[in-house]
């Protein structure tokens, strides 16, 4: 009967040994697992600070690019305004001496239909000359003033066409969709280093659960000396 309650008893304990080593390799496993999981994401969280690092970069170009090109923008739109201010002075000197021309015309016209006859008045003839010659003088200056207007006017379409091309419309929504997948990247980085603190603090709780069962394995072994203590004194008694 006391061998028999002393097998029991043995089996027992290594029922519960077993249980605990099981319990044990388990939790080896599962520690095992979640460093293999931390050092995965560490592996992502460097990946993503890398990407992370370099959409800052992109940004930071681009956003130097922008700042270059509405420098030029606005110098390419005060040419353009300058250019059509001088656009506007060649008009209005054009039409004056246009007019000019027209009023040299129509004072030939006069005097060649009043004149008394080529012996009379050699004056008029040499002011005949001097308009002649302040004509052609006139249609110069107009021709000047019309080859000067048409290369500003082209000028002035290049320069429109630099500003228009300066216009970039894709190059903001580039910039936008940029700075959102930055904010993004550095969201799902924070949110790694979130799970990665999580795991190692699980970790650490793990590591300190090992205690617990020893302590349970401790305090069998006092159950069973106990009961061998309880099996001698009833010996004594029969």
């Amino acid at each position: 009967m006391i061998e028999s309650d002393d097998i029991s008893g043995e089996k027992i304990r290594m029922e519960m040994i077993e249980g605990l080593q099981d319990k044990l390799n388990k939790r080896d496993k599962e520690v095992t697992a979640l460093m293999s999981q931390t050092e995965m994401l560490r592996t992502q969280v460097s990946a993503l600070e890398t990407k992370c690092k370099s959409g800052e970069k992109k940004v930071d170009a681009l956003q130097k690019e922008k700042r270059r090109l509405e420098a030029e923008l606005e110098a390419v739109s005060r040419k353009t305004h300058d250019a059509s201010g001088q656009l506007v002075l060649i008009s209005q000197e054009l039409l004056r001496k246009e007019r000019s021309l027209n009023e040299l015309r129509v004072l030939l016209l006069e005097a060649s239909r009043h004149s008394p006859g080529p012996e009379r008045d050699l004056s008029r003839e040499v002011h005949k000359a001097e308009w002649r010659i302040k004509e052609q003088k006139l249609k110069d200056d107009i021709r000047g003033l019309r080859e000067k207007l048409t290369g500003l006017d082209k000028e002035k379409s290049l320069a429109d066409q630099r500003r228009y091309s300066l216009i970039d419309p894709s190059s903001a929504p580039e910039l936008q969709r940029l700075q959102h997948q930055l904010m993004s990247t550095e969201d799902t980085l924070r949110d790694a280093l979130d799970q990665a603190q999580q795991v190692e603090k699980l970790m650490e709780a793990m590591r300190s659960c090992p205690d617990k069962p020893q302590a349970i394995s401790n305090s069998s072994s006092a159950n069973g000396t106990h009961q061998q203590d309880k099996g001698h004194k009833q010996e004594e008694k029969h």
